[in-house]
């Protein structure tokens, strides 16, 4: 198993900050004023620890993940070699090298329809999303998910889309507030979504610790509780739990089976025919809970898929 002192996320120092870490466990979707849910495991990785609570379908609590099960929660370069070839015939889970990302978000950088003479402030404002995201490396690069060596990358060669955009702004901009206003622009343009909690877990984590990571080499200090709050209930609507192809929180859409017994009808039923009452099996199909995210310039919420209804 890799080393991963350097890259891994800690979540019990997250637990201490405010209630960071308990807005990085929310779904969005499924929370209500009166009642807050969060994300699903969506994985069965984690039922050798108790097939109950660590099941597909339950909630990821902090509890799981934090104290003595601080560790719990790893990066796909430390899991086994075993669980990474699971992992991917079971959710066809492949992560993509730096050099590959930077290429792909060069090549979208370019095409991105904007006009010739467009400013730094067109280009943070520009949506971006990141689909099957992962551990969000198309987002925020902050280490090469597929290298042995477990390097936190400088920011000056980060490639992910948020990074293009911090890295404008930390040399366009030297007022804090002016930063922070323009570092919530830039991050609530760019969306993410993934199936399995673990990895939608890391990728929220990731994309939190850029903002620290640009804020701290511009101001040469960390972000406050207050701050990191912020950006954790952005992230929390922009990075979320999907299944990318109905478009709906995972394990929702399902296929119900109902037993119906047919015995004849009106005035002559099967028995007085002479006839077997005759059962078959009919699938009902529940389309599931569509997923919900912010639309930050409307400041409203909608359905994920309206935005492909109009494209």
């Amino acid at each position: 198993m890799a080393a991963l002192s350097k890259i891994d996320i800690r979540e019990n120092i997250l637990r201490s900050k405010g209630r960071v870490l308990d807005i990085l466990l929310i779904d969005q979707t499924k929370s209500t004023k009166k009642n807050t849910r969060n994300i699903i495991w969506a994985t069965d990785s984690y039922q050798h620890v108790n097939k109950k609570d660590y099941a597909p379908n339950k909630p990821i609590l902090k509890e799981q993940i934090t104290g003595l099960n601080g560790k719990r929660i790893q990066p796909r370069a430390s899991k086994s070699r075993v669980e990474q070839l699971r992992r991917t015939k079971d959710k066809a889970e492949v992560f993509t090298p730096l050099h590959v990302v930077a290429e792909m978000n060069k090549a979208v950088a370019k095409n991105l329809n904007l006009s010739k003479d467009h400013t730094w402030l067109d280009f943070i404002n520009t949506k971006w999303l990141e689909i099957a995201c992962g551990e969000a490396p198309y987002i925020a690069s902050r280490y090469d998910p597929t290298s042995t060596k477990q390097a936190i990358v400088p920011l000056k060669k980060r490639v992910g889309f948020l990074d293009l955009k911090m890295q404008a702004i930390n040399k366009h901009v030297s007022d804090r507030d002016d930063w922070f206003h323009h570092a919530k622009t830039a991050l609530k343009s760019c969306y993410g979504y993934e199936w399995q909690g673990d990895n939608l877990l890391i990728a929220r984590e990731n994309v939190l610790l850029t903002m620290n990571d640009f804020y701290s080499d511009k101001f040469n200090k960390n972000l406050s509780v207050d701050q990191l709050e912020k950006f954790a209930e952005i992230i929390s609507w922009n990075i979320f739990q999907m299944d990318g192809i109905n478009y709906t929180v995972p394990f929702t859409r399902v296929v119900e089976k109902h037993k119906v017994v047919e015995d004849g009808s009106g005035m002559f039923t099967a028995e007085m025919l002479g006839e077997e009452k005759r059962e078959y099996t009919v699938e009902v199909k529940k389309e599931g809970r569509k997923v919900k995210i912010m639309d930050w310039e409307a400041g409203k919420i909608i359905k994920f898929v309206s935005l492909l209804e109009k494209s």
